[in-house]
Formats: C-alpha cells, sequence, structure tokens
C-alpha cells in the first residue's frame, strides 16, 4: 500500500476515531478520514496545533490538507524520556492538546498524537487504592447516580451560551474564547490578501446570538493567497502604473533600454507576470526610451524654479515638457516636482512632467477613457490531470479577478457561461492552487 505516492505502507498501527496511524518507511502518519463538518473540525485543529510546534523550531512534519489526502507525517526519530518543555503545552493547551499527546525525542518533538498515548505509571494514594479494591461497586453505583442527575438536569435546562465577536481575531484567540463555552465550531477556508493569515473572516450565527451546548459556530479562517502580477507588457507608463495602484502593487524602479517601441512602452517586469505578490509589493517597470536617439543627457534639477525658468533649461536641452496645474500655499508658477527624477539620462525629444503651483482655477489631464465592454463566451472541459484535485478557474480583465468556479475536479467535467469583461482579459486555470493553463480569448 502506498500513500499519496509518496509513503509505502509498512504497517497499520491504530485506527479510532476516523484516524488511522500507519508506519511507513522513515517515519508515522496520521490519516485522517475528512467526510463530516466534525471530521474537518478535528483536522484543522491537529494541523493548528503542529503548525504551532513547527513555529517555535521543536517539530519537524509534512502536512497534506489536499481533497481526500488529509495527513501528517513524522520522521521517525529515537524517543526519549526528557518531559516536553513549557512553550510547547502553552501553545497546545488552547487547542486542547497536553503532555499526554506528545511524544519526545533528544533535540525536540518526535511526533504529536491526536490521542492521548500511554499514561506514565503514578502514584496513588493507599486510601483510594483500598477502596477502589475493596467496593468498586458503591463508587461506579455513586457515579453513575452522579451522571444520571446531571443528565436529568441538563435535559430540562439545557444550558445557552452566547456567540462572542470573532471576526478579526486569530484562529488561537477564537478557539480561546468558544474552549468553555459547549459550543461545536467549523472552520472553513477564504481568502483576503489584504488581512493576515489565519484570521477569522466572517463569523456564523453573528455575536450576540444564544445557542444551546452542542450547537455548532461556523468560522471562515483567511488564508491570505496572493495575487498574481498582471502582464503589463506593451502598456504605456501610465496604464501599467494605474493597473498596479488597483491590485495594490506600486512602483519600485524604472529603467529605460533602448527599442524598436514607443517612447513609455512597458516592455518587461520584474518580477516576470505571474508571480504571487502580496499586498505593497514593489514592480520595476523596464520601459522604452524609443530608438535611434543618440546620445542622452542628465534631466537637470527643475524643482523650485518658475514655470519660464524650467522650460528654458528643458528646450535648451532639446526635451519636451509636460505641465499639469495644482493648487498649492506655494507662489505661482514655481515647480512642485518633476518625473523622471534629476540625473535621469534623457534621449533627445524626451518627455519630461512638471507639477507647477497655481492659484484659482486649475488645469487638470482629462481623464482616460474608460475600457470597453464586451461578452466572451467560455466553453471548457477539465483534462484528465484535474481529476481528484482542486480546480479554481479565475477570468483577469482591467476590473481585476472573477472567480468562475472553485471546487473538486473530474476529467471531462463542463464548464461553460457568457461572461461581461472590459478591456484585455485572461482565463488561468489553477490545480491545487499552481498555474496549469493560461490563455487569452
Amino acid at each position: 500500500m502506498l500513500l499519496d505516492d509518496r509513503y509505502p505502507v509498512l504497517e497499520t498501527l491504530r485506527e479510532e476515531a476516523g484516524v488511522t496511524l500507519f508506519r511507513v518507511e522513515g517515519g508515522w502518519v496520521y490519516f485522517f478520514a475528512v467526510k463530516t463538518p466534525e471530521d474537518k473540525e478535528r483536522f484543522y485543529r491537529y494541523r493548528a496545533a503542529v503548525r504551532r510546534l513547527q513555529e517555535l523550531g521543536l517539530l519537524e512534519a509534512q502536512i497534506s490538507a489536499k481533497p481526500g489526502r488529509h495527513y501528517v507525517f513524522f520522521t521517525e526519530k529515537p524517543l526519549s524520556g526528557k518531559p516536553p518543555p513549557k512553550e510547547a503545552l502553552a501553545a497546545l493547551a488552547p487547542l486542547g492538546f497536553g503532555g499526554d499527546h506528545l511524544a519526545m525525542a533528544e533535540e525536540g518533538v518526535a511526533y504529536l498524537s491526536p490521542w492521548p498515548l500511554k499514561g506514565r505509571k503514578g502514584a496513588t494514594g493507599r486510601g483510594r487504592g483500598f477502596l477502589l479494591g475493596v467496593a468498586p461497586g458503591l463508587l461506579l453505583l455513586a457515579l453513575g447516580l452522579w451522571l444520571f442527575s446531571q443528565g436529568l438536569y441538563r435535559y430540562f435546562n439545557p444550558p445557552e451560551y452566547p456567540v462572542p465577536d470573532l471576526v478579526g481575531k486569530t484562529a488561537r484567540e477564537a478557539f480561546l474564547l468558544l474552549k468553555d463555552t459547549g459550543l461545536r465550531l467549523e472552520v472553513s477556508e477564504g481568502n483576503d490578501p489584504t488581512k493576515p493569515k489565519e484570521v477569522v473572516l466572517a463569523q456564523e450565527p453573528p455575536p450576540g446570538t444564544r445557542l444551546r451546548e452542542g450547537r455548532t459556530v461556523r468560522l471562515t479562517l483567511n488564508q491570505a493567497r496572493l495575487n498574481p502580477l498582471p502582464n503589463l507588457q506593451g502598456l504605456r507608463e501610465e496604464a501599467a502604473e494605474a493597473r498596479l495602484g488597483e491590485l495594490g502593487f506600486r512602483v519600485e524602479a524604472k529603467a529605460l533600454l533602448e527599442s524598436p517601441e514607443p517612447l513609455g512602452t512597458v516592455l518587461a517586469t520584474d518580477p516576470p507576470p505571474g508571480t504571487p505578490l502580496a499586498p505593497g509589493a514593489g514592480v520595476r517597470l523596464l520601459l522604452s526610451r524609443g530608438q535611434g536617439v543618440g546620445s542622452t543627457v542628465p534631466l537637470p534639477q527643475l524643482t523650485g524654479l518658475t514655470r519660464e525658468e524650467a522650460l528654458f533649461l528643458l528646450n535648451a536641452a532639446g526635451l519636451q515638457a509636460q505641465v499639469e496645474e495644482v493648487p498649492a500655499g506655494a507662489p505661482p508658477g514655481m515647480v512642485l516636482a518633476q518625473e523622471p527624477a534629476p540625473g535621469t539620462p534623457m534621449p533627445p525629444g524626451g518627455g519630461v512632467r512638471l507639477r507647477v503651483a497655481v492659484r484659482g482655477e486649475v488645469l487638470l489631464p482629462p481623464a482616460p477613457p474608460k475600457p470597453r465592454e464586451r461578452t466572451l463566451n467560455l466553453t471548457l472541459s477539465l483534462p484528465p490531470e484535474a481529476t481528484g484535485r482542486q480546480v479554481r478557474l479565475v477570468l483577469w480583465d482591467e476590473r481585476g479577478e472573477q472567480v468562475l468556479y472553485e471546487g473538486p475536479g473530474q476529467e471531462g467535467l463542463g464548464l461553460e457561461g457568457a461572461y461581461t469583461i472590459q478591456g484585455e482579459a485572461r482565463f488561468r486555470l489553477y490545480l491545487d492552487g499552481f498555474l496549469y493553463q493560461e490563455w487569452t480569448p
């Protein structure tokens, strides 16, 4: 038997509550059968505990959360009798795990068990041992009567708990707030790159709702998947900057290269298109400076000069000026800013933007025309590689990303529909989070 096409199974050691422990070549695998919301919550709580130990540098493990392949692999290590470290116990306590779930190695934690391990032999009081030996029936009877009375009380007086406000809390904070409420927890994944990973994005029911013990609170945890950088090649410099701003990216630097493309056309980006980036990430643009422009001249310092002085210097250097008038407290006609920066090598005839202070009426450049809308028809059959994998089909246009399908894949599964787009558009097909295919309609 081969688990996930990676781990040859040597022996099945234990199976309990939908979790099976296998001994494989090189270590152990805890394999979770995730079929119900309760199974999913149990696995995500166990995965969160493993990650806490990894963040502390105490554990080495490989985690899989793919559909039908929910497991954790631990490398085989010699076990020792050393006690678990305090930081590990503190990190595991909010998630319902303790020292009896940890197997220790000399250099750290060997593995984390979803069930309590075989307990240590401890000393017991002689009086209690005597009582258990002499009158076990009395103890069992007393315990049964107590449990029966508690059951009757809870049946006729079921406790209710107010649902706390969990949106914006971390996963650990949410677990702590719900730990002693008697409410069950169900977790699903969400995606908001503007917020930290594993932060609660939404909850159901809303805060303040009173629920009886055993009812379920559903949370959406942020996985903060990064947005891919779009293809900016061929766009004008202004359009590329506007596109990056819409996606939450910024222009980190620019460079000019002689090419047949018109001045200011984007030739390439660093990083390349399709690279996942976090919000606020910087992008470097390689721009065309035209072809056959000859030698360059350094752009002089223009900020602080009057409009007439700046235009005179640009005319003397053989450069073109584009003036934007802005209201400011500076004297009218003073140059407030320039682009490119002083000292930038400029080809003859190159353009320079000037921002000049004015009072009263302000002349602004005309707004760029809105992209024309059109309708696209899509008909797609999933390839054989999509079987058993998580599929995500998205449509990119001038307005950003639109998710067309997200779910389990199957060979030949048909996806079709009509979609309204603006400007340039691209389809992207992801398998298990990795880009499989990209095409332009």
